[in-house]
């Protein structure tokens, strides 16, 4: 079936339109490989919502996917140049003809989780998204990219995989990270104790959330006197949650994250704990609805460490991957 659309000369600002900025890679590898192309819209499908993006933001699936890591990376492989990301928050400048005007218009301030997990594209200035992608904000503020892809992972790990419910024990590692710091947040909003683990340097970062009790992860005997830990939502994977899980001596259910070393940790405490489940973070426009208004509100803080514009994604990236910055980096792209 033949799609309408409405072409690029019948949308608003075509001059930014056929020229605006984005980021992308050729081939797999260092930070180096990342470039500044420009592109343009030809077309805009009826059932198509065309946003002016002003910001996005990095996720560890971009740069293990610029790597050549993962899934995403696999399944992209024959397909190169790709622009990576996930998060946009910008603004409405044309909607497909199939799309009711009372739910999108041109002028709308959006925040979206888009194209996730294999066509991302959003380390660009203009982004094109479904409906079910976007939700309406009352501004487009560059700190909102942060949101997205960080804040259904923290609602979906603790709720919709790990059944957090309220007077349970949670424990989150790499509680001063992007997903960590809003979990911590969701966690204790849901009526949950809360263990985080985090650096001694964000300690107090973390404290001044609410009621948690925070433990410094470099501190090894003490995993060993927890409590009995109803949910251990795990943020770092690898050998280092190993260790953590291993010492702890009463752990109901694990919900990790990282997907790299997922059927790793499974294969070696499945003896131990019961209940131990990967995640993959899923669409889903009522829970990034939720969760935007409770940013807008006041009610969710977000973790942000750095601003850096899109001409330096490079440096970005790297910063990104050496694990120097506790938060997330908001790549700007006005």
């Amino acid at each position: 079936m033949r799609q309408s659309f409405m072409s690029v000369n019948e949308l608003p600002t075509n001059e930014f339109l056929k020229n605006y900025a984005a980021v992308e890679f050729e081939q797999f590898g260092s930070p180096k490989e990342l470039r500044i192309i420009t592109k343009n819209v030809e077309a805009v499908l009826s059932h198509q919502i065309l946003v002016r993006n002003y910001a996005t933001s990095i996720n560890p699936i971009d740069y293990k996917t610029r790597l050549g890591l993962g899934w995403a990376a696999k399944e992209n492989a024959d397909k190169l140049p790709m622009t990576l990301g996930y998060d946009v928050v910008g603004e409405v400048i044309a909607v497909g003809n199939k799309i009711n005007r009372n739910d999108f218009k041109v002028g709308d301030s959006v925040v979206g989780f888009v194209g996730f997990p294999l066509q991302a594209g959003c380390y660009a200035q203009c982004v094109t998204a479904s409906p079910e992608e976007l939700v309406k904000v009352a501004r487009h503020a560059y700190a909102y990219a942060a949101l997205p892809l960080a804040g259904l992972t923290a609602y979906q790990g603790l709720f919709d995989i790990g059944q957090l419910q309220a007077g349970e024990t949670v424990l989150i590692s790499g509680a001063s990270g992007g997903v960590g710091f809003l979990a911590v947040q969701l966690a204790l909003k849901a009526g949950a104790h809360v263990i985080a683990v985090a650096s001694t340097k964000n300690h107090d970062k973390i404290k001044a959330l609410g009621n948690v009790d925070v433990i410094d992860y470099q501190d090894k005997t003490v995993f060993e006197t927890l409590p009995t830990i109803d949910l251990w939502f795990d943020l770092i994977g690898g050998d280092c949650a190993i260790e953590q899980l291993t010492a702890a001596k009463n752990i109901k259910r694990v919900v990790t994250v990282p997907t790299m070393s997922k059927d790793k940790i499974c294969e070696m405490l499945g003896h131990k704990i019961n209940s131990i489940l990967g995640m993959l973070v899923n669409l889903n426009n009522d829970q990034l609805t939720i969760l935007s208004q409770a940013v807008e509100k006041g009610e969710l803080r977000l973790n942000i460490a750095k601003y850096i514009d899109y001409k330096n994604a490079a440096t970005a990236h790297e910063l990104a991957e050496s694990g120097q910055l506790s938060g997330k980096i908001v790549i700007t792209l006005s």
